[in-house]
């Protein structure tokens, strides 16, 4: 659920790319 926060929060900047880099980086 977590990765659901951090789209959330970077999506007024970039949030499928922040979302995707945490996804990546093992955040989920």
């Amino acid at each position: 659920m977590s990765i659901s926060t951090v789209g959330i929060i970077g999506a007024g900047t970039m949030g499928n790319g922040i979302a995707q880099a945490c996804a990546v980086s093992g955040i989920n």
